[in-house]
């Protein structure tokens, strides 16, 4: 393998999609790659890699999709440099709304979680992944990302729907999704009380 799999999308130029099939067959065979921070932690710890958690960061988080708020906190994002990306132009406006809410209300909160930069940077960072998944794809190939929605603060995200519009503008031909379960429906919840869902999101190409 010529890049390490956090890598991949970030550096997507040159490789053909015959490649990534001939990858993904041969690589899913050998073991699996699981990127929880702590298993990631406990692997580049024992090879000499990283020394203290700090350095996991510079290691390999900087270069991981953005969908957490300590994450969009340690590099400090701006929200309006975010939204003013191009690949964002097909959900701009509700996007724009639902970060801008975010940011209102995150200063009437205890822990002033930066969720509405979390929120743009991970809209981006698919948006980019989606644009590098086109040329790393055939023609009528399928692709299946499991997502769901989200209410961070009780600011609603429909993020099978926002992908699905990021996937068409990348060039894909279209979307549907698959909902799996139900989720915050079974017990309260003390953050927020938004129906939620998870499910397979199936991009064609």
């Amino acid at each position: 393998m010529k890049l390490p799999v956090h890598r991949w999308f970030r550096y997507s130029a040159g490789f053909s999609a015959e490649w990534v099939e001939e990858e993904i067959l041969t690589y899913s065979k050998r073991r699996s790659y699981k990127i929880y921070d702590d298993a990631t932690r406990l692997e580049m710890t024992f090879w000499g890699e990283i020394k203290r958690w700090r350095d996991l960061h510079s290691a390999v988080r900087q270069y991981l999709l953005r969908s957490c708020s300590q994450h969009s906190a340690k590099d400090n994002l701006q929200l309006d440099n975010l939204l003013e990306d191009p690949v964002l132009k097909p959900i701009y406006n509700e996007l724009k709304k639902a970060c801008k809410e975010l940011e209102k209300v995150r200063l009437t909160k205890g822990g002033k979680k930066t969720y509405h930069t979390m929120a743009a940077a991970y809209f981006k960072d698919l948006g980019d992944v989606f644009h590098a998944l086109r040329s790393l794809c055939k023609r009528g190939s399928k692709i299946c990302f499991v997502v769901g929605d989200s209410a961070p603060y009780g600011v609603y995200l429909p993020v099978d729907k926002w992908l699905g519009e990021l996937a068409l503008s990348a060039g894909f031909k279209s979307y549907s999704f698959e909902k799996i379960r139900d989720r915050n429906i079974k017990w309260k919840n003390r953050k927020h009380r938004v129906p939620l869902h998870e499910g397979s999101l199936w991009i064609k190409g």
